[in-house]
């Protein structure tokens, strides 16, 4: 049985909105990576700066706001759980029986969708 102009759409629709999904979660687990290895510079930064301290006697700071911020908020850990966790990426594709509905008309163009 041939599909619909209504569900035609649908799958067009939706093919277009999964590989957006997808692309977005590409881009988040290479940012996640990279923030984490940023914070983790950061700490070995830190690290150094706090052996120089006491060898010099010195008392410079060990971290700028920004990463100690994202230290205190325990961002590096948070990331890598969150990552960690998702690393089976989207969840299974559950098939959908589109009813035709409007009896298979085409939904108006929209262009956030087409």
């Amino acid at each position: 049985m041939a599909l619909t102009g209504y569900q035609l759409q649908y799958k067009r629709r939706m093919k277009k909105a999964l590989a957006l999904r997808a692309k977005a979660d590409r881009q988040a687990r290479f940012l996640v990576a990279r923030l984490a290895t940023v914070l983790a510079l950061g700490e070995t930064a830190a690290d150094h700066i706090e052996r120089i301290n006491t060898l010099y006697g010195t008392n410079m700071s060990l971290r700028t706001d920004l990463v100690d911020g994202y230290r205190l908020a325990g961002t590096a850990a948070a990331l890598n759980q969150v990552a960690a966790a998702s690393l089976g990426g989207a969840p299974a594709a559950v098939f959908v029986n589109l009813a035709t509905n409007v009896g298979g008309a085409m939904l108006p163009p929209d262009s956030d969708l087409d």
